[in-house]
């Protein structure tokens, strides 16, 4: 799994040409991982697999290992209190959200959409998921991007416009879904699983049962895929600053079969916007539209954007030159190991 990798810097092997390269590519809802070692001073970059993030740390904390990708949320305090470690630690231009299945009914519904968003407290899964690690998502664009609207309609925790709503769209209480939750951590959502049962109990006080669900990763994206889901929480990281590179990925009819579309939601208007800031260069121009984009997605709501995580990255002092990606990539060209 990549984002339990974690490496060895080690002295150059005599067999060695002080060429090699370690490169391994993924493509899970945007969020690639590429690690390269070029022609630098490393001539030896070992990679060493282990599933349990609280043994990752302990082999980074013990000088068994050099540096670490993505360690857990509950462990950045203690690599801070470390004089002999190095929390590197940058917003990430990444979204995680809250899909809702827009070819199933009732979820066709942008009312019931409405009301199951304004049934949750963004706030409290930020406290609870995320532990001050994250910002608030009004939009799918982070504050990092150029095309961040600061000012952008932002949905609020209302039960009681949840159940009006709910009501007036003929849902009874006892209502039944699911919420898919991500078997897997990622940055844009470290415990998809917890956040599912915080949602969970705020849907119970608006009169609406969900139900739990998930698989390992491939059956679950699979599932997604075919569209078995009546909501996921997911997310992604781009893999450049381009605000094109969220929207549309995430909504455009043509990401449904590409499956990257979780909400598989198309909407003509929408995908007119995104084609129309792609032809100018202006970017006064394109802010422009994809505030209107933010404005269209704010009333129909396909899903609820919930936070913009930051990216960390965990290494040994002896690391010098060593950056941090907010893309996602771990790149060791140029990172020089003291002894």
């Amino acid at each position: 799994m990549r984002h339990q990798n974690y490496w060895r810097l080690s002295e150059p092997d005599a067999n060695s040409d002080g060429n090699d390269i370690a490169d391994s590519e993924f493509d899970e809802e945007g969020d690639e991982l590429n690690l390269v070692a070029e022609q630098t001073q490393i001539e030896q970059l070992i990679f060493d697999i282990t599933p349990k993030s609280s043994l990752r740390l302990a082999k980074l904390m013990t000088g068994e290992c050099d540096a670490t990708a993505f360690p857990a949320q509950t462990e950045l305090e203690v690599i801070r209190t470390r004089d002999d470690l190095v929390l590197a630690e940058k917003p990430g231009l990444n979204i995680g959200f809250w899909a809702f299945n827009t070819q199933r009914p009732p979820f066709d519904n942008p009312d019931v959409r409405r009301a199951l968003a304004a049934a949750i407290d963004k706030n409290t899964l930020l406290e609870a998921v995320y532990f001050d690690s994250a910002t608030r998502a009004k939009t799918l664009l982070p504050a990092a991007s150029w095309a961040f609207q600061n000012d952008a309609d932002d949905t609020a925790y209302n039960p009681v416009l949840a159940r009006k709503l709910l009501s007036d769209a003929g849902i009874q209480p006892g209502f039944s879904m699911t919420i898919w939750a991500m078997p897997v951590e990622r940055a844009y959502n470290p415990n998809a699983t917890k956040m599912a049962e915080l949602i969970q109990r705020y849907l119970r006080d608006v009169g609406v049962e969900a139900t739990i669900v998930s698989y390992d990763w491939a059956t679950f994206r699979r599932h997604l895929l075919e569209g078995l889901h009546d909501s996921v929480l997911i997310g992604w990281s781009a893999d450049n600053g381009d605000p094109d590179n969220f929207y549309r990925p995430l909504l455009s009819c043509g990401a449904i079969p590409s499956g990257t579309n979780r909400a598989m939601w198309c909407n003509e208007d929408y995908d007119r916007l995104l084609n129309e800031a792609l032809k100018t260069d202006d970017i006064d121009e394109r802010s422009a539209i994809y505030q209107q984009v933010n404005r269209l997605l704010y009333e129909r709501l396909p899903l609820v954007p919930i936070a913009h995580a930051y990216r960390y990255q965990a290494y040994r002092k002896e690391l010098e030159y060593m950056t941090i990606n907010p893309f996602g990539g771990v790149r060791f060209g140029g990172v020089e190991k003291s002894l």
